[in-house]
């Protein structure tokens, strides 16, 4: 008995008939299917599926029949199948029925959103001078997660592998030696910031010779002396004339060939008297205090106008 069972199952295995079955099978029905008749127009409304999970998708098909010729006008789909969104479409060609009418087939793909109940609303359909209505379709959506769970939770996630002692103390030295880079970075920056030089005002050389007036020497020799400085680093910075390191005689060129203002026949005397009494031990009364006058003047009629 065993023998002619194994016989008929290796006989139906061996059959190539499951492939040619697969290939003439008949399409499955619609699951919901309605018809529409106006006049001469005939309108047929399938669903594939009614009852869908948040992960399927519903074919919906309308197939409309009219006297040839007859044009046809649908409404967006899209506005009817809310919250349902419209996937992908497609229409047929048009297609002569043996009964002389015209087929004309439309299809769409909708994708549920939210599980829940869902009417599909009424669409018109024009097809020439009448219009069909269509009556509203009911379609559920369930959720493929249990109707138990209040929170998601993430799962199949192992836990963290504990590390061994010897693990842990290398990771708490490349953590130390981390904060002390970060250390010595922060502190590197912080000494160049706070060390870096500081650049002085610019000084105007009016205002450099009046600073250096207010701090002249009481004895009226080096007085004498530190008022002929003060006048030769006025002229360099004001008319940029080489003085420093020079001497008088070596200075009076350069004054006869530059314009100073038309100031050469006051300012010569000037230097050249200092200059005769700079070595001398014996200083006319009050010649610092003249000198000094002069000097003041003479900044004051040759400064640079402050700009505006």
């Amino acid at each position: 008995m065993k023998t002619v069972r194994l016989l008929l199952l290796a006989a139906l295995l061996s059959g190539g008939c499951s492939q040619e079955a697969t290939q003439h099978a008949a399409p499955s029905e619609p699951e919901m299917s309605r018809i529409y008749r106006q006049g001469s127009v005939t309108v047929i409304v399938s669903l594939s599926e009614t009852n869908i999970p948040t992960s399927g998708m519903i074919q919906l098909a309308l197939d409309i029949h009219t006297p040839p010729g007859t044009e046809v006008f649908l409404p967006e789909i899209a506005d009817f199948v809310k919250p349902f969104s419209v996937a992908d479409g497609y229409a047929e060609p048009v297609q002569t029925m043996p009964n002389g009418k015209e087929l004309q087939r439309r299809v769409w793909m909708l994708i549920p959103s939210l599980p829940g109940d869902t009417v599909f609303g009424s669409v018109d359909i024009h097809a020439g001078e009448i219009t069909v209505s269509t009556e509203p379709i009911e379609v559920q959506v369930t959720s493929v997660l249990p109707d138990n769970l209040d929170l998601f939770e993430i799962k199949d996630i192992a836990e963290p592998i504990a590390l061994l002692p010897e693990e842990k103390k290398k990771q708490q030295r490349w953590f130390v030696l981390l904060v002390a880079g970060i250390v010595l970075v922060l502190g590197t920056l912080g000494i160049k910031r706070f060390s870096r030089p500081k650049i002085p005002p610019m000084v105007s050389p009016d205002d450099a010779a009046r600073q250096a007036l207010s701090h002249l020497p009481e004895e009226e020799l080096a007085r004498t002396q530190a008022l002929t400085e003060i006048l030769l680093a006025y002229i360099e910075g004001r008319f940029h004339l080489p003085t420093s390191g020079k001497t008088i005689p070596e200075i009076l060129p350069y004054l006869r060939k530059e314009p100073l203002l038309d100031r050469q026949q006051e300012l010569e005397p000037l230097l050249v008297t200092g200059e005769q009494f700079r070595f001398s031990n014996k200083l006319p009364a009050g010649l610092s205090i003249e000198l000094e006058n002069h000097i003041r003047a003479f900044i004051e009629e040759t400064k640079e106008a402050p700009c505006d």
